[in-house]
């Protein structure tokens, strides 16, 4: 085995500190031989986390690639949704990258989105592309169960799928019209129209985890809680999960069945080279 990519995401890694996610990092860095390493992200995500402090402690430790994610850049939107962040702050959080040497900054934008029109989404598609990101994904408001606006009916949503479909494909055009192509695509439950997640990438772009993970094609070896580790049979399409406690206060006080849960992967990889072994010798 050797690694191949790093994604720290997604929720929003950048609400540690900068001194926090330098100790992450380094941490990575040492456990691991990064030399055959082809990408590292992090999802800066959320504009209002994002500082020059955080950026600086992330590029040197060997940081390729983050997400910037503004989601929309219609304020009134956002306010609806419950973001704390503003359009101006998603700008000043992607010129600070810039300043800071990414050269690889991907943007997420949401269809769909409660209060937002065709001219809305147009308006803020127009002003990312004049930012010229390297990728970017367009998802298709996905509404969980505990989410506000799932619960409450007076909530301003309308659940238009027509609309939504409308702005996917002008998306579409746009985004192709302007040297973007699709490289992944995903669904989720509970999407407005059944519609669907789609990464764009400009040429030489594309992140190779997204990939990995779409098509189970590699191991992914997954820390913190929640995370889930797949063990990829090299000899076969088979995948074995590994599943972390949800929940932190799990994750931290039962650490030791986790390094138990942990210690499968060595397990699972030598049953496959059995398993290989026998195939050989018959």
């Amino acid at each position: 085995m050797r690694l191949e990519s790093v994604y720290i995401g997604g929720g929003t890694p950048t609400t540690l500190s900068a001194e926090q996610l330098a100790r992450l990092i380094d941490t990575i860095t040492c456990a691991f031989d990064m030399s055959t390493c082809r990408e590292f992200t992090v999802e800066a995500g959320r504009p209002d986390t994002i500082t020059m402090d955080k950026l600086k402690a992330m590029r040197p430790r060997g940081v390729t690639r983050i997400s910037i994610n503004p989601q929309t850049l219609n304020d009134h939107v956002l306010e609806t949704i419950g973001r704390r962040h503003t359009s101006a702050q998603t700008l000043e959080a992607f010129s600070l990258a810039r300043t800071c040497g990414y050269d690889d900054i991907n943007m997420d934008l949401i269809v769909g989105l409660p209060e937002d029109t065709l001219e809305s989404f147009q308006r803020t598609l127009r002003q990312v592309l004049d930012l010229h990101p390297e990728s970017i994904t367009v998802h298709t408001l996905s509404l969980k169960r505990s989410a506000r606006i799932f619960q409450d009916d007076s909530e301003p949503f309308s659940r238009d799928a027509a609309l939504t479909g409308d702005m996917l494909d002008w998306g579409d055009a746009q985004l192709l019209h302007h040297g973007y192509a699709p490289y992944y695509l995903y669904r989720q439950s509970r999407m407005v129209g059944n519609l669907e997640n789609t990464g764009w990438a400009k040429t030489g772009k594309e992140s190779i985890y997204n990939v990995y993970i779409m098509d189970e094609t590699h191991t992914i070896l997954a820390c913190g809680a929640g995370a889930v580790t797949k063990v990829r049979d090299p000899y076969s399409d088979q995948l074995k999960r590994i599943f972390n406690f949800k929940y932190p206060y799990e994750y931290i006080s039962r650490h030791g069945e986790m390094l138990t849960r942990k210690e499968q992967v060595r397990t699972i990889y030598e049953e496959y080279r059995r398993a290989k072994q026998g195939l050989s010798s018959v």
